[in-house]
């Protein structure tokens, strides 16, 4: 299965249209199974952002699933920093399901579960809701001879070469850790600090490992501009970054990874 790891869009005045182009035509080149937006679709939570983002996604030509980052929520309504799930209403109505969402493919025996990891003000440590903890764990279970992925927007390991101010990772990070290395859960998809990195965590209680793929944000000018493919076959993992450069992304960098 192969599958396309974006986070950050950021939609809005913000973003790069030379980019935008750019990823979609290198998107539409790796003849994708699935694409996975980890959060932060939008800047600043505007229906017209994400009018944007949903044309783009759609324009892909594949399957895509999405989870909410701390920006869906608007600046323009504070109230929503107090109750995000106000905010949220609006990332359903483009996007579907913003928490427990859970993606099956029987032809490539895999299944994905995303979780919203937005939080109360301030909104950037991120948590995820005790039911969906509960959700997250049950489902897993029940899924033991698939290869698990789980996504979502906080990150749940640090980043490398993220400032400490915007490095807060998920606040429950070990619990969720705990459900990934005992129900074998291989890989972790994550966004929100606009860094990229790829990284193996091996736990050798379970004798088990997580590859964990931090994505950066592909159409802003500060930041790492790269988004990842990654594909899955059996139980090995092969995680191509894809930079923009030179008015196109590429990429000629890969990470393999085996089960332990």
């Amino acid at each position: 299965m192969k599958i396309a790891h974006l986070s950050d869009l950021h939609f809005g005045k913000m973003i790069s249209a030379e980019k935008l182009n750019a990823l979609k035509e290198d998107i539409l080149l790796h003849k994708l199974d699935l694409v996975i937006v980890t959060g932060d679709i939008t800047n600043r939570g505007k229906i017209a952002e994400f009018q944007q983002a949903r044309e783009f996604l759609d324009s892909l030509c594949c399957k895509y699933l999405t989870i909410p980052g701390n920006r869906e929520i608007s600046l323009f309504a504070p109230w929503e920093l107090i109750i995000p799930s106000l905010a949220m209403q609006r990332h359903r109505s483009y996007f579907g399901k913003s928490d427990q969402v859970l993606y099956k493919s029987e032809e490539h025996n895999t299944v994905m579960f995303g979780l919203n990891s937005v939080s109360q003000l301030p909104s950037w440590p991120g948590s995820i809701h005790r039911q969906s903890r509960y959700w997250f764990r049950e489902e897993v279970n029940n899924h033991k001879s698939y290869f698990k992925v789980l996504f979502l927007h906080h990150p749940i390991m640090p980043v490398l070469r993220a400032s400490s101010f915007w490095a807060h990772q998920l606040s429950d990070a070990s619990a969720i850790l705990t459900i990934c290395a005992q129900f074998g859960v291989r890989l972790i998809l994550q966004g929100h600090k606009h860094r990229a990195s790829v990284v193996e965590l091996r736990i050798p209680e379970t004798k088990s490992s997580l590859v964990i793929s931090s994505c950066g944000a592909p159409l802003l000018d500060r930041w790492d501009s790269v988004y990842h493919v990654i594909d899955i076959d059996n139980d090995t993992i092969q995680i191509n970054p894809r930079e923009f450069s030179a008015g196109s992304f590429a990429g000629d960098t890969s990470y393999f990874f085996h089960s332990w």
